[in-house]
């Protein structure tokens, strides 16, 4: 279950076809032509009836107002997550006025599915200063292991320095429902110095083991546990070490040892993508295992001058040791949508058994990271593997009246284990016209007809 308030991915602002490490940079004017005449034969491959408007739901929505802003400019941001085995839940509630940087983290805990709530705890902040240098530092992820009985989150140290994004994943445990925290273990796949507070800017620390975390822990029917991790040391790209963003990929998959109470992270493979595919890279990847018990993993890609704006996949059939050439992500009758540079899920659900993604497609050629609505849910097809079109319904769109700025994204969810019914908690940036931060938290309510 996911419960993480976002590190600094750039979420919010517009960011334009410039290879990575270039961002802002003003293009030549025949560049702009050659883009503009680009776009448009890319909107004529779309051309046709957008299926979430045309297709009978899949599920009955609810929209209700979960978190009002305190104040205007401070965008009021919600994360939950079930914490335990039975009904155990935590939220985190904080503000962000800087992009992706929350402020005045705080944290509750219930143990009857949401009825009630402990007080309100501060929790530490997100950015710290080791010797004047700013290290951005939070949880992500995280899952009950009922196996283990522990409660296991991923954790993301990023630093930026002169434009590049360097960015390290953790993971910690916790034995009492994630009310304290043993030190969190970096992950792994090559060799490298440690951090050190005293120099974080170390070389042989800053250009090792670089792995954003993913969006999702996964059990694995096999015992395991699986977590993907983006912007990854790229061994192909002989520009690696200069881009704002890495190009690999690659999961950790995690098996229990019980003597040492601890888990033992294996790396897989890695993966990687071209910038001319994906000017960022393979980001936020989301991890399902299919029926046939092949891995699936999906990332958020973002446009190009020679590709539009998709999402894309590889499958592993050896429990994610080894992940298959990455795929654009297509309907599953062959036709293809356009996907924004945006934060994306699946879920399985209890009741139904299908497979599920969450997640932007848009009507037209993305730039960079927007339009980022509407926000849709579609069953997934776990043969091909592909978004079943006829199954694409629309959660919320932007309305008559709202500016284009308008973003369904961003996302915690979760089944509510009484009702199976999805649960998503949403921060509606650009509901204010006049101020991208002065946004509300909304809880939409997902029940399967």
């Amino acid at each position: 279950m996911s419960c993480h308030l976002a590190a600094k991915r750039g979420k919010r602002t517009r960011v334009t076809t410039n290879p990575p490490g270039n961002f802002g940079v003003k293009r030549p004017a025949l560049l702009m032509v050659f883009l503009a005449l680009t776009q448009i034969s890319f909107a004529e491959e779309n051309f046709q009836v957008l299926p979430w408007r045309t297709n009978r739901p899949i599920v009955q929505i609810t929209k209700e107002l979960y978190k009002k802003r305190p104040q205007p400019g401070a965008a009021a941001l919600v994360s939950v997550c079930y914490v335990g085995p039975k009904l155990e839940r935590m939220e985190i509630h904080a503000l962000e006025v800087r992009d992706d940087v929350p402020s005045e983290p705080r944290r509750r805990f219930s143990t009857d599915n949401g009825r009630t709530w402990s007080a309100f705890e501060p929790q530490p902040p997100t950015l710290s200063y080791p010797n004047k240098v700013e290290v951005w530092e939070g949880g992500g992820a995280k899952l009950y292991d009922s196996k283990a009985r522990v409660l296991v989150e991923v954790w993301l140290r990023q630093i930026a320095v002169q434009g590049r994004y360097n960015c390290f994943t953790y993971y910690r445990l916790s034995r009492d429902h994630g009310k304290t925290w043993s030190v969190p273990k970096q992950l792994r796949y090559e060799d490298g110095a440690d951090f050190d507070p005293a120099d974080p800017l170390r070389p042989d620390f800053l250009q090792r083991n670089q792995a954003y975390f993913g969006s999702h822990i996964l059990p694995l029917s096999n015992g395991t546990l699986i977590l993907c991790v983006a912007h990854a040391n790229a061994p192909g790209d002989p520009a690696n070490d200069k881009r704002a963003w890495r190009m690999g990929s690659l999961c950790f998959i995690g098996k229990w040892n019980a003597r040492a109470q601890d888990y033992q992270w294996t790396p897989g493979k890695r993966v990687e993508i071209a910038p001319t595919i994906s000017s960022r890279g393979l980001m936020e990847p989301e991890v399902a295992e299919l029926n046939d018990h092949r891995v699936l993993v999906i990332w958020r890609g973002s446009n190009t001058a020679q590709t539009p704006g998709r999402k894309w996949f590889s499958t592993s059939s050896d429990g994610g040791k080894t992940l298959s050439k990455v795929q654009e992500l297509k309907y599953d009758d062959g036709s293809r949508f356009y996907s924004p540079s945006s934060y994306h899920r699946m879920i399985r659900h209890s009741v139904t058994g299908k497979l599920y993604w969450i997640g932007n497609i848009s009507a037209v050629p993305p730039n960079g990271n927007s339009p980022r609505y509407p926000l849709v849910i579609a069953e997934v097809d776990e043969k091909i593997p592909a978004l079943k079109r006829a199954t694409v319904t629309a959660i919320d769109d932007r309305q008559p009246g709202q500016g284009d700025a308008i973003q369904f994204s961003n996302f915690s969810l979760l089944e509510d284990r009484e009702s199976h019914k999805l649960e998503c908690y949403l921060t509606l940036y650009g509901e204010n016209a006049t101020n991208i931060f002065s946004a509300d938290n909304y809880k939409y309510t997902l029940t399967f007809n």
